[in-house]
């Protein structure tokens, strides 16, 4: 995550740098350190942390001694924190008023914004110093609007709006209708039986929001393309058309014809991205995009390396293909400050390294391949498609080793052991010890663990688990750790042994 100091006012800059530090967990902080880390003094952390948790995503932020902490409402996390800091941020408001409206001057914005005109002139400078960096584009003083490569504002308000909103809010009402574009998504994606899901979904309506928006304010990318007269075509003659054209002109006084499709998709209908056939896909045009059958290749190599099934393989290259051809504007890279990709990640590079780290060699070979350099944010988010996406992973990945035999010695009438066989016997072979005598020689011949509150003989080759109190949250907590472990042991001698073999050969 990337918190970059121009677009933030330096008491948010805190604020957002403490609840990062806040989010890491390696470590439990004092008030010292992190007064040292955010550069401030206790005074002001205080004032950082009172104003924090008036935030409603905040469930408590005590300081027990010695170290601060930081809780979220279950309902909430710090995804939504994030949000509500962006939305307060001086630059992105200014930068949302100037998307909707055009103000008559500097004095009317400043008031708009609730400051003086020599605070808007020095924000404005601040903003520029962001936007000329990340997006090659400036407000201009004079136009009090965005001024630069089209296509790079478009991507700026994207991001922004995909981050700072809610799927259940739409921001544009007061000028886009939002049923009229999701009936027109609709009707695309169902004539042309187009793969679709929930992200992707409210992707599209906010890149059509966007784009539809300024080009109604007459800002085009100038590109009325091959492949959106040909996406016309395909849907002008169908039955909803009609009323749905008299629809978005009455919405935007727009007509809705291949230039408007161009535009409100972009790069989508550019590359044919609406179609099932990628061959179609003039995926020349850019840098980075890798084909379908390269993803194949890959995905194939490390369903034989790790054993694990993949139902959805075709899916699974579209999107990576996809995401090479679209680059900043795929749907995974829809943040300014946030990337919700990286707690998915941290989770997959601490639990299952092995895994990870063979991943994510294997998602570099088709750049390799072709000479290409394959960015740092661009190898996460391909990680992350493979991750989110690989069909029914997180059962693969427990039922990758055989079944572990688990052996269950009690006090009482075995309530433990009988819950156990109830929620976890699809992942253990699991058995309740009825007999008179514990034979700890028996036990470690016929089984890999045992859970026990009965203290038992130190034998080899037997893992052995005891508990003073054995209740169910802590036996599954265990369980869930020895099956990881067992997982992580069995990936990291495939990959020797997948090694072995690339070496002989």
């Amino acid at each position: 995550m990337f918190i970059n100091k121009d677009l933030f006012s330096n008491q948010q800059l805190r604020e957002l740098n403490l609840v990062k530090l806040m989010s890491q967990k390696k470590q439990a902080y004092d008030y010292k350190s992190i007064c040292h880390y955010l550069d401030c003094s206790f005074m002001t952390l205080q004032t950082e942390i009172a104003h924090l948790s008036t935030f409603p995503e905040i469930k408590a932020f005590p300081y027990i001694e010695p170290h601060l902490s930081l809780s979220y409402k279950r309902e909430f996390g710090p995804q939504k924190l994030y949000q509500s800091i962006l939305l307060e941020a001086p630059s992105l408001r200014l930068l949302e008023i100037l998307f909707f409206e055009d103000p008559e001057s500097l004095d009317c914005l400043a008031d708009q914004l609730f400051i003086s005109l020599s605070t808007l002139k020095r924000l404005i400078k601040k903003t520029n110093c962001y936007l000329e960096n990340f997006f090659n584009c400036h407000i201009d003083i004079k136009q009090l609007g965005l001024v630069g490569q089209e296509k790079q504002i478009r991507l700026f308000y994207l991001k922004y709006f995909s981050e700072a909103y809610d799927m259940h809010q739409w921001p544009f009402a007061s000028m886009i209708s939002e049923s009229v574009l999701s009936d027109l998504i609709d009707l695309i994606v169902t004539s042309l039986d187009t793969p679709m899901d929930r992200t992707h979904y409210r992707h599209l309506k906010v890149l059509a929001a966007v784009n539809l928006v300024r080009y109604s304010q007459g800002f085009t990318l100038a590109n009325s393309d091959l492949p959106s007269q040909f996406l016309y075509q395909q849907i002008k003659d169908l039955q909803p058309m009609a009323q749905l054209a008299q629809r978005f002109l009455e919405s935007s006084g727009l007509s809705l014809d291949s230039t408007a499709l161009s535009e409100l998709f972009s790069a989508y209908s550019r590359n044919y991205l609406f179609f099932n056939d990628y061959n179609l896909s003039t995926a020349a045009l850019e840098p980075l995009a890798i084909p379908a059958d390269a993803w194949q290749a890959v995905l194939e190599k490390l369903q034989e390396q790790f054993g694990l099934a993949l139902q959805n393989r075709e899916e699974l290259c579209r999107i990576l293909q996809e995401a090479t051809i679209l680059g900043e504007e795929d749907r995974h890279q829809n943040y300014l400050v946030f990337d919700h990709k990286e707690p998915y990640l941290n989770y997959f590079r601490t639990q299952y390294p092995e895994l990870c780290h063979v991943f994510s060699q294997a998602l570099l070979l088709p750049f390799l391949k072709r000479g290409l350099s394959c960015p740092e944010k661009m190898r996460g988010q391909l990680l992350y498609i493979v991750l989110v996406y690989w069909d029914n992973l997180f059962l693969q990945l427990s039922h990758s080793i055989q079944k572990q035999k688990l052996l269950i010695i009690e006090s009482g009438r075995a309530n433990l052991g009988q819950f156990l066989q109830a929620f976890t016997g699809q992942y253990f072979d699991i058995t309740i010890h009825d007999e008179l005598e514990i034979d700890m020689e028996n036990i470690r011949q016929n089984y890999d663990l045992v859970l026990t509150d009965v203290a038992l003989e130190q034998t080899e080759d037997l893992d052995i688990y005891f508990f003073s109190q054995l209740v169910p949250h802590i036996a599954l907590a265990q369980l869930n750790d020895h099956l990881r472990d067992k997982i992580q042991a069995h990936f990291k001698a495939k990959c020797q042994a997948f090694e072995g073999q690339d070496q002989a050969s």
